[in-house]
């Protein structure tokens, strides 16, 4: 018999999987992209910086704030007390409470009161605040009681040297983004609401010396008016035709290029006034309406109040004229402000400034500041709507952190390294600040995820045998 033996055949077929992600990476501007790539601009200048990072403050003001100190006979250390307190005062201040607010904080105190009594239990009613000392600490822990500044003499010449300078410095450089991205606004009036100093004045008067040829304020107190128009006269370039009235024009006739609000919202009583305060600001102005307030929680609340009021109001459906409106600064977007919905910090922005020197400050200090600024018009179809950088650029070695809010009303960290992003823009995200627009956008990619390759063996084993018959 002869047996014939065929050898096991191997059948391998591989299959591969693939999974793929669609995440969006982040492209610099292909405008920034070519400039940079020619050299025709330096990173460090790319159109989204937003400039001076430290405005001067005018020499003629520092002249002038130093002789109305000296003929005044204020000792300086008296004024550099007094300017300590009043910022305090300033960054700790809140709104005053709603009227529908107050039964709920009574409700706390009343409670903390009786934390430890089991049998007697003391009504809030029966209190007498003025005589009970603990219970007024309890009261004022849990009611913040608002009161608005009396700007008398005192009190504006220290509102003059302790906030002179930062109200200039902030306003100088959000007047400095809107003539760096609308070129061809060239404003004739503005208007200033709660004007205080002049300081809205003298920024403006800076950059737009050739066409505004009329200034309107409102101040209440008769002191600060006094002091805007002594620092008016001594203005270089020259401030012509400024008009001041203590109280708000009863006329809505009269319109304005211009219309600023900075440092005021706080002055107000409560949520009705200033939200009508804000709708007749809004029916003044013919293209830009700004609102400035401190960089606190409490500061970016007012404004957030009347960024969120202006947009419903203005692209309302139910409105018989049409109207339009959208956010020019500091948001790439009209939609809800992402900022609350992550965290309780405020979106606020920093500017360095040099202090008075003869109040003896030091080389330079950071001031922190919510603003936005809203346009009377449709978002142009052109708008880059570049990303904002809300918080300061982390810039370790080989990598650069930005933390951004985007034109999709979301917060954004994005980590910028040479390798993934190239060389371009990953330089032009190490020489951005807190405040800066990134030139950039959003492409969609697809990532490989996962790659799986499955074999599948079949093992076919014959072992024939073939018998011979004899």
């Amino acid at each position: 018999m002869v047996k014939l033996i065929v050898p096991r055949v191997r059948c391998i077929k591989f299959t591969s999987l693939r999974y793929f992600s669609a995440k969006p990476k982040a492209v610099l501007d292909d405008t920034v992209f070519t400039s940079v790539s020619n050299n025709e601009i330096k990173y460090r200048h790319h159109p989204g910086i937003v400039t001076p990072r430290t405005p001067v403050f005018p020499q003629w003001a520092f002249k002038e704030i130093q002789s109305i100190l000296k003929e005044s006979q204020i000792v300086m250390k008296e004024i550099n007390e007094s300017t300590k307190k009043l910022i305090h005062h300033l960054n700790k201040r809140h709104p005053p409470l709603e009227q529908h607010e107050l039964p709920a904080k009574l409700q706390k105190v009343e409670e903390h009161l009786n934390i430890n009594k089991c049998d007697k239990k003391i009504s809030i009613e029966d209190i007498d605040f003025r005589k009970d000392r603990k219970s007024r600490m309890i009261l004022k822990q849990n009611v913040y009681n608002w009161q608005p500044i009396r700007f008398d003499k005192l009190t504006s010449l220290t509102y003059l040297a302790g906030r002179g300078v930062q109200n200039y410095a902030v306003l100088r450089k959000i007047f400095d983004e809107i003539k760096l991205r609308d070129k061809d606004f060239r404003p004739q009036t503005l208007f200033d609401f709660g004007s205080g100093v002049g300081t809205v004045m003298w920024a403006a008067s800076e950059i737009w010396s050739k066409t505004l040829k009329e200034y309107f304020c409102v101040e209440v107190s008769e002191f600060m008016i006094k002091l805007s128009e002594r620092l008016v006269k001594a203005a270089e370039p020259k401030i012509k035709e400024v008009f001041y009235r203590q109280y708000f024009p009863i006329s809505t006739n009269r319109t304005y290029d211009i219309v600023v609000s900075a440092y005021t919202l706080f002055e107000l009583p409560d949520m009705e006034s200033r939200i009508d305060t804000i709708l007749k600001l809004w029916t003044k102005t013919n293209n830009y309406l700004i609102i400035v307030e401190e960089g606190t929680n409490a500061g970016f609340k007012l404004v957030n109040e009347a960024r969120d009021f202006v947009l419903k109001y203005a692209n309302s459906k139910r409105r018989r004229e049409t109207q339009f409106a959208h956010v020019f600064s500091p948001c790439p977007h009209d939609l809800k402000c992402p900022r609350f919905a992550t965290d309780d910090t405020p979106c606020n922005l920093r500017i360095l400034y040099h202090p008075l020197q003869f109040l003896g400050g030091r080389q330079h200090e950071s001031e922190l500041y919510s603003y936005v600024v809203l346009k009377k018009s449709k978002r142009p179809e052109n708008d880059e709507q570049w990303p904002r950088i809300v918080r300061a650029v982390l810039k370790p070695s080989n990598h650069t952190i930005c933390r951004m809010c985007t034109k999709s009303g979301e917060l954004k960290e994005e980590i910028f390294t040479k390798y993934k992003h190239g060389k371009h823009m990953y330089r032009c995200a190490r020489e951005s600040e807190w405040g800066d627009r990134l030139p950039l956008h959003y492409e969609q990619q697809q990532e490989n995820l996962k790659e799986i390759e499955t074999v599948s063996e079949t093992a076919t084993e014959n072992e024939n045998t073939l018998n011979e018959e004899k």
